[in-house]
């Protein structure tokens, strides 16, 4: 045995043998803790010892097994004892597993207080990380349980906490997964992919939450391996949680797939297992991943059965964002058969989703939700209307998917994973009035601007017809799904001023190309630019001056790369970068007295030649001019050996 033979090297042995997720040899360094502890007759040491098999029983899903044991360290325990808030912990646990939140949120703050009074941070760490993942996540309290992972993602960082610091990043990527900031969940699974090191628990939540959000995305055939990953992990470690929530993703990713019957089995094998280890909350979603299979095969009546029991469920345990996804989902079902109960059941929906700011979720699910708040917007019941337009306000502070843009060489935007078809942009003017709104100050431009770009020979009245048709087919091009009078969250058209917004996370290729330039990242930036600007729009005047810029900055870029190519001794990659700038420009004199220079430190003096006479005969033709001084001396140079 490698650590000390007393209670307090067996129990920290027993620590890191769990953070390394080898359970069974980490559950017998507790009971040799225990077994030693009693023959010491050491109440404190008896204390520390039942928290560590009490974490073990815990981990097993022996939930009463877990509590007992921590109960009666908490009695052993003195008031200002270390494991006296371990034990609250270890209770606070119990009782979120076994969906008593209220329960657990007292004991949580309970042994956050003590840990904090002692000065114990690694205690004090996980009991705020505890109340972000047991309490405020299971309790759909987003803003609280960030809150609570970066206090304690700070601690893990000053406190010099490296072996705990990826669980608040797992708790931060689930928070911003579930709540569509995709870009920074990304971030912090790259944080943590860092801090991955040796063999965790963490290893089992990092495909877990890539998988979920491939299927944010769009990226369906992603998840499968990743969630297979999660599986094996979850089997080994022995975590419940987790084997329901992998099971709840394949049948997300089936189901979107169009796969019914196979999503179908995966929720009931998720609601066996949760009914099986009792976590009610994971069978209230469970559940409700089932009712969407079932409304998939065309079972309303079940999956209605299937919304109600959940939402009866998840109301007890005051589970609000799962209540609101399942009492949504139940909305909707009602509302396609026309059912009477659809009104009622849309308000009841509309105020949960209100009450815990969860608009983002018609963001996600919007083919559901965006109809059914434009069906009730004019509903004849005034309050049915007014809490669908109080949605609707709420909705426009949710932002959209980040858009990624092509402008050079082709036209390409991305939507999230999804790239926006061409036939999208079959209204010619709407394509043109996206390009212009791009690379125009503030993306912004009045209507009198845009009309003397697109329309500047159409009568006043005709022009201003076509601004109004040309902003709202761009709109719909943006996103074709929208309904009718719903606000743009990408295209404001206000006080005659039209606007681009791009959300956070966007990219647009010029502007990315331009930094690498001005950062010196030649070959990054050259591998950006896939060609001129706006090929579409060659004869635009509005699209000249930033086209023959970017132009411009690469043959910049690529003589750059040319350069530092021929003095590191790489003539032929000197060649291909010149070659690439006299695409752009066939008469740049100084790619020519590099590509000849190459051409000499390559032995081939006739394809120097050949360079400079084709060079000669372009600014000839084309400019009526001659080469300058330093490219004819080095032909002549070239001509006398």
């Amino acid at each position: 045995m490698s650590a000390p033979f007393s209670v307090a090297g067996l129990i920290d042995e027993s620590l890191a043998l769990e953070r390394a997720a080898d359970w069974g040899a980490a559950l017998q360094r507790a009971r040799q803790a225990l077994d030693l502890a009693r023959d010491l007759g050491d109440p404190q040491a008896v204390a520390v010892s039942l928290v560590a098999v009490a974490r073990f029983r815990f981990r097993l899903g022996q939930y009463d097994t877990a509590r007992s044991l921590a109960r009666e360290a908490l009695a052993l325990a003195a008031v200002d004892a270390p494991a006296r808030a371990d034990a609250l912990l270890m209770l606070g646990m119990c009782a979120a597993e076994t969906d008593a939140l209220v329960e657990a949120e007292d004991f949580y703050l309970r042994a956050a207080e003590l840990a904090r009074e002692i000065g114990h941070h690694l205690l004090h760490f996980r009991a705020l990380l505890n109340l972000a993942l047991g309490f405020y996540l299971q309790r759909g309290s987003f803003d609280l349980a960030l809150t609570a992972a970066e206090a304690a993602s700070r601690i893990a960082l000053e406190r010099g906490l490296r072996d705990w610091a990826h669980f608040p990043l797992i708790c931060i990527a689930w928070v911003c997964q579930i709540t569509g900031q995709r870009p920074r969940a990304h971030a912090s699974l790259e944080e943590l992919d860092r801090l991955l090191d040796v063999p965790s628990i963490a290893y089992a939540y990092h495909p877990l939450l890539s998988a979920h959000l491939a299927l944010d995305e769009g990226d369906l055939e992603a998840a499968p391996p990743l969630y297979a990953d999660v599986r094996l992990a979850a089997e080994k470690i022995g975590e419940p949680g987790l084997n329901v929530e992998v099971r709840l993703g394949m049948s997300r990713y089936h189901r979107l797939a169009g796969d019914a019957p196979a999503a179908l089995a995966w929720a009931e094998d998720a609601l066996t297992v949760a009914t099986r280890i009792g976590y009610r909350v994971l069978e209230g979603k469970a559940q409700i991943a089932r009712a969407r299979a079932l409304w998939l095969i065309g079972d309303d009546a079940a999956a209605e059965a299937d919304l109600r029991a959940a939402g009866e469920t998840l109301a007890r345990l005051g589970a609000d964002f799962d209540l609101a996804c399942a009492r949504l989902l139940l909305a909707a079902v009602l509302h396609e058969r026309r059912d009477p109960g659809a009104a009622p059941a849309w308000r009841v929906a509309v105020r949960s989703i209100v009450d815990g700011g969860y608009a983002f979720l018609l963001e996600q699910d919007r083919s559901l939700a965006f109809p059914l708040v434009a069906a009730h917007l004019n509903d004849p019941d005034p309050e049915t209307a007014a809490l669908s337009a109080a949605l609707l306000v709420q909705l426009k502070r949710v932002p959209p998917p980040p858009l990624r843009i092509f402008t050079m060489g082709r036209f390409e935007v991305r939507r999230g994973m999804q790239t926006i078809p061409d036939l999208a942009w079959r209204h010619r003017r709407a394509g043109e009035l996206f390009r212009l709104l791009l690379i125009s100050a503030g993306r912004s431009l009045t209507r009198e601007q845009v009309i003397e770009a697109l329309w500047p020979e159409r009568p006043p009245g005709v022009a201003n017809t076509s601004f109004h048709q040309t902003t709202s087919a761009l709109r719909h091009a943006i996103e074709p799904d929208l309904p009718d009078k719903f606000p743009s969250r990408y295209l404001e058209v206000e006080g005659g001023r039209v606007a681009l917004h791009l959300p956070s996370g966007s990219w647009v290729d010029w502007e990315a190309f331009e930094q690498h330039v001005g950062k010196g990242q030649w070959e990054i930036a050259v591998a950006l630019y896939g060609g001129e600007l706006f090929p579409d729009d060659r004869y635009a005047d509005w699209a000249v001056a930033l086209r023959e810029r970017l132009a411009q900055r690469f043959i910049e870029a690529s003589l750059a790369l040319a350069r530092e190519a021929l003095v590191t001794g790489h003539p032929q990659a000197t060649l291909e970068a010149v070659r690439r700038a006299l695409e752009v420009e066939p008469w740049q004199e100084n790619a020519v007295l590099l590509g000849m220079q190459a051409c000499l430190a390559l032995d081939d003096r006739a394809g120097a030649l050949r360079m400079y006479r084709k060079l000669e005969r372009s600014l000839r033709r084309d400019l009526g001019i001659a080469p300058q001084a330093q490219v004819q001396e080095f032909y002549q140079s070239l001509c006398r050996v």
